[in-house]
């Protein structure tokens, strides 16, 4: 099968495209404008005069349901598609508040706009992609269901009030008349919509936290799915990157002679960070580029390397001078007057987000305006990075989103972006498809950043603790993530993520962060901060109960007295693990808890350890994420969390030496076999009512904790450092 597109295939992936021309109904969602940016709607092709004004009148959009002539439903969302399943979330929130078939409801992802910003940015990340979007999603749908009924009411010149709207179609009960919503679509566009829709009941509800198939998965099935490395335009050439591997390092010379002497290649073009060799295939492309003479730049990046950065760190847990973020109580107090004091240090590396497909990205530069096609979750920051690498304005930059060949936050980053923008420029009118190799991806990638923690707590006479000090040190994520990065003196707040609001009861606390920063790439990693925090945390809490003399379930128990929503979640993946029942022999259990993005989970992990080797046999998890949208998308990503929390802990890590990656591909960076996976992962879910939380991250912080504990209990040797197969083997 040719799984290339053609040029109606390329029609066919544009926003822009399948909403012009389609007549129907278009209602906007409206946002409170206090956090938007000022501006007004896009003009967007198919949008009628009264929708248009409509926009105007409720201020900032964040979404589109257009309603086709035939009665389908297009969702024009503001989120990208990573695999987790938000789209087809979207999809039954919609289907259920309009009153249609799931079937007849299909999403696609907007090109860049104030109507798809939030905050003033177009972007997906921090488990947002659902609870974010939620309630606006349903009110713009009750829109459209609104100005549906009334233009099937203004027809048949009956009172709206007797008009149902249910499986797509209008029906009268009285005159026992009936239409299809496609059928007054373009009268419903002719009328204004409510501000404040009645909302479903819902009890009604046919799709949300039922089971629905998810729209992603049949192409998936079939090979059939575009990703960014499968899309092409035209007469496209291909753009190979030969890169400098250190960490921001640049070339200061490059001969193409030999490269141009490859059949097929086209030019070597300079770019941020190397070079690029424009071909005619991608072969040609990578052959062209290994033949290039570079010379590498000096750069103070030359001389990092994880031995001095892991030195710096254990100075900055004992210093004397750290970045305040939490203090409540009197800590010194508590320390004084305890019956005993515990003390532990723990660490974690560099992991590398590794995503299964690499940085690609095809540009398009004609007429000075700029069109990409990637594989995103930042689409406003990817077009701004390429108008300032070219010097055109924002405006002339188009940005349309490819499905994700894997993300877990690694497309937060922009960093392909400046190479894709200035080959599109150096071959203006010709499309070229610009990507990475894996090494590079390794080489120049943005990494999970390297820390370490000192945690004490005090201890009264029977076993409570009266006071806990944390004190975080290592390298800035925000200081290479953001734009601008971080002021000297200003705290990382991922670097002590969800360590200031912790459900534990805890009367004297103090939580500092020691900067010790080294300019290796990081950025958001999956779950971002809340992985090595709830790994330090959750194995000084098992420490303390040990300490105590008391079970690690009823410790924690302890803790959260009087937080009925946590101690559901404790209680419950206690009895779903069968904790304290007798297990076989060389087995233990492992308890971890976390609360992140709105969210409670706990995990229990049953390990072993075989010849030397861990082996995880069961993980049973729970969540309380509010309430769950989509079951089947909230077990997958559970499921899958639990697996990347696995690999990472067990064998993860990236060192440094000479300013650069030491693992460079998969024969050097480890990740978990499919034989090493635990057989049985037990997901269990709290309907709680709360407001909702995260789905897709969550899952991940408990089972670092978990794991550690589990081998911990198995071998009587404490682990406090990551990768846990390099822990066991000291």
């Amino acid at each position: 099968m040719d799984n290339h597109l053609t040029q109606t295939d390329i029609t066919d992936l544009s926003r822009r495209a399948i909403l012009s021309g389609l007549g129907g109904l278009t209602v906007a969602v409206a946002l409170p404008l206090p956090i938007l940016a000022q501006g007004a709607p896009p003009a967007l092709p198919g949008l009628g005069r009264d929708a248009a004004g409509a926009n105007a009148r409720t201020g900032m959009v964040t979404a589109h349901v257009v309603v086709k002539p035939d009665g389908k439903i297009v969702i024009v969302s503001p989120t990208t598609e990573m695999g987790q399943g938000t789209h087809t979330a979207h999809a039954a929130i919609i289907a259920d508040e309009i009153g249609v078939n799931f079937a007849d409801v299909s999403v696609e992802t907007a090109i860049p706009a104030d109507a798809y910003r939030f905050g003033g940015n177009m972007g997906s990340g921090g488990s947002m992609g659902v609870r974010r979007w939620n309630d606006h999603l349903r009110k713009g749908a009750a829109q459209a269901r609104a100005l549906l009924i009334q233009a099937a009411a203004n027809r048949w010149q009956v009172d709206p009030a007797g008009v149902t709207l249910d499986n797509g179609r209008l029906t009268h009960a009285a005159s026992k008349r009936s239409l299809g919503i496609g059928e007054v679509a373009d009268e419903a566009a002719k009328l204004t919509p409510p501000d404040n829709p009645p909302l479903r009941d819902p009890a009604t509800r046919r799709y949300v936290g039922k089971g629905v198939p998810r729209l992603d998965i049949p192409a998936k099935v079939r090979g059939e799915t575009v990703y960014s490395m499968d899309f092409r335009l035209p007469g496209m050439l291909y753009a190979c990157a030969r890169l400098n591997p250190v960490f921001h390092g640049d070339i200061s010379t490059f001969d193409a002679a030999a490269a141009l002497k490859v059949k097929g290649v086209r030019k070597v073009v300079k770019i941020q960070g190397g070079v690029a060799v424009v071909a005619d295939t991608v072969w040609a492309a990578m052959k062209g580029a290994d033949a290039v003479a570079v010379s590498m730049a000096p750069s103070p990046q030359d001389t990092i390397s994880s031995t001095a950065l892991a030195a710096a760190m254990v100075e900055g847990l004992g210093a004397e001078q750290a970045i305040p973020a939490t203090a409540r109580g009197d800590i010194d107090a508590a320390f004084k007057s305890a019956a005993k004091t515990v003390t532990a240090d723990y660490g974690v590396p560099y992991i590398c987000h590794a995503p299964m497909e690499v940085w690609s990205c095809t540009g398009l530069f004609k007429d000075g305006r700029l069109e990409l096609w990637a594989p995103t979750q930042v689409q406003d920051r990817s077009r701004r990075t390429a108008a300032t690498t070219i010097g055109i304005d924002a405006e002339a930059v188009t940005v349309n989103t490819l499905l994700l060949g894997g993300g877990f936050g690694r497309r937060l980053m922009d960093d392909g972006i400046p190479g894709a923008a200035q080959v599109a420029k150096d071959m203006a009118g010709t499309p070229v498809k610009f990507f990475w190799r894996r090494e590079d991806e390794f080489d120049r990638g943005y990494y999970r950043p390297a820390q370490m923690a000192r945690l004490t707590a005090s201890l009264d006479a029977k076993g409570a603790v009266t006071g806990m000090a944390i004190r975080i040190s290592g390298p800035s994520m925000r200081s290479e993530f953001t734009p601008g990065g971080l002021k000297e003196t200003e705290l990382d707040t991922s670097s002590v993520q969800d360590l200031s609001t912790l459900p534990y009861a805890l009367p004297n606390f103090k939580l500092d962060w020691a900067r010790r920063h080294v300019r290796v790439t990081t950025s958001p990693w999956r779950a971002v901060g809340a992985t090595h925090n709830a790994f330090f945390l959750e194995c000084f809490i098992d420490e303390l109960a040990a300490a105590a003399g008391k079970d690690p379930v009823a410790f924690r128990r302890q803790l959260l007295a009087g937080n009925k929503r946590a101690l559901a979640v404790i209680d419950l993946v206690a009895e779903k693990a069968g904790w304290g029942k007798t297990l076989p022999k060389g087995h233990a259990h492992g308890i971890g808890f976390f609360a992140s993005f709105g969210s409670l989970s706990a995990h229990v992990v049953e390990a072993s350890v075989i010849d030397g080797q861990p082996r995880i046999h069961r993980v049973t998890t729970v969540l309380d994420c509010g309430d769950v949208v989509l079951p089947d998308g909230a077990r997958s990503q559970m499921e899958g969390g639990v697996v990347m929390a696995l690999s990472a802990g067990l064998y993860e890590a990236v060192t440094v030496k000479d300013g650069r990656a030491e693992q460079r591909n998969f024969d050097t960076y480890r990740l978990m076999r499919h034989s090493e996976a635990p057989p049985v992962i037990d997901v269990h879910f709290i309907n709680s009512g709360e407001a909702l939380g995260g789905v897709g991250e969550p899952g991940l912080p408990p089972t670092f904790p978990a794991v550690a504990n589990a081998l911990s209990a198995a071998t009587g040797k404490r682990l406090r450092s990551l990768p846990l197969v390099e822990a066991l083997a000291v």
